[in-house]
């Protein structure tokens, strides 16, 4: 099936970009997993996505697939090694654009819009901030994101602390947050010149210190702000100053990442695990992963599981947030075991679209779920690439 000219292109991907808007809906569809990025099509809003027969990138662990529909270029962060690819048609060919990077290990990828330029922001394990203002063709590292209190605290279990998320609101471009997993949440006012340290919702009984997912602007308002966690929701009203905490470890969803918030209605969705990663992931099978929804600005949360089979084979590692004129709100999810879902009706109901991707997954998390011989091959092979202790 040919790329048309204006077809809209929606990614899904464990760091990239989970939210897009078009007046159309999308017809085709990019999902980042453990082995390439595989490719639906459609025909229209409504119609069955279709898997086309060839893997994008076939053998890279895509991190961050990113569209931009301004440029028309596709950005994808790759996991371990391989650093930054863009292509100028579609997927159909890439080229590296690397200049710069340190590290070729990226874990997310935000690009920004700026009047007339475009920002490319990457995240990469070790931690680092770079930023491209010629479309990746040359990286500027800003290592003042390592000069802030409390950084010989970062630690991430068999690996290292990295930057799992950065955020921005569009009105103000030069302001940016980022995630640090495990270590701090830094908020830059200058465009990452100098960071601060936005730590005001640590408690000393914390299961984990600073487990740090994503942040979301409520409605793009710069001040109001949710905030995933390792260890619960929080929210924000003054630009991260201080905080209020929704949920904690105690919730049904007790270890959050994706946040979307409804373009039109008071409707917030947050997808996650119901445990942190832990032992019992590959010893239940699951981790007891569930989509919900609030009609109380995140004070209380409900179920919107129906059609997922449950408990979820693995955990919801992907998720994503389509909203067009032409088909409204459409969601994504998607597992570290291969099941890929969409719901066409607010998360009242979901469909399964294909029960044979490769793993969708954050990092090595799909390790969890492979039989033991399949999962002491993958961190074998991991440790030969110094990327697992």
């Amino acid at each position: 099936m040919a790329q048309a000219a204006d077809e809209t292109i929606i990614c899904i991907s464990a760091n990239g970009k989970t939210h897009s808007a078009a007046g159309k809906a999308a017809r085709r569809m990019l999902v980042a997993t453990a082995e390439g990025v595989v490719d639906f099509r459609r025909s229209g809003a409504g119609a069955a996505w279709e898997r086309q027969p060839d893997l994008v990138l076939p053998g890279q662990h895509v991190s961050a697939l990113v569209y931009d529909e301004k440029t028309r270029l596709l950005f994808a962060g790759l996991h371990f090694e391989g650093g930054i690819l863009v292509s100028e048609d579609a997927g159909a060919t890439w080229e590296p654009r690397n200049e710069g990077l340190q590290s070729g290990h990226v874990y997310t990828l935000l690009v920004q819009h700026d009047g007339d330029r475009t920002i490319l922001n990457v995240g990469t394990e070790p931690v680092m901030f770079y930023r491209s203002y010629d479309l990746g063709r040359s990286w500027t590292a800003f290592p003042s994101c390592l000069a802030v209190e409390g950084r010989e605290h970062w630690f991430f279990p068999r690996s290292e602390p990295h930057i799992k998320h950065i955020a921005s609101p569009p009105s103000r471009p030069d302001t940016l947050y980022l995630c640090v997993e495990q270590g701090d949440l830094l908020r830059s006012k200058d465009g990452g010149n100098s960071w601060e340290s936005l730590h005001g919702m640590e408690r000393e009984d914390d299961k984990f210190r600073r487990d740090q997912h994503r942040v979301i602007f409520y409605r793009d308002d710069p001040r109001e702000i949710f905030f995933t966690t390792g260890i619960g929701l929080y929210h924000s009203s003054d630009e991260g100053e201080s905080w209020e905490r929704l949920t904690d470890t105690t919730h049904p969803l007790a270890y959050p990442d994706g946040f979307f918030i409804h373009p039109r209605k008071d409707i917030l969705y947050m997808v996650g695990a119901g445990m942190n990663p832990n032992p019992n992931w590959g010893a239940e099978g699951t981790a007891y992963p569930l989509f919900t929804q609030s009609t109380d600005h995140g004070k209380t949360w409900e179920k919107r599981m129906e059609g997922i089979r449950q408990p979820v084979k693995g955990n919801l590692e992907v998720a994503a947030m389509h909203f067009s004129e032409e088909a409204g709100v459409e969601l994504f999810t998607g597992s570290a075991c291969g099941e890929l879902y969409a719901s066409s009706d607010e998360a009242a109901s979901w469909q399964l679209i294909s029960d044979t991707v490769p793993p969708m997954s954050k990092g090595p998390h799909f390790r969890h779920f492979l039989p033991a011989e399949e999962r002491q091959a993958y961190e074998d092979k991991l440790r030969a690439m110094n990327a697992f202790a």
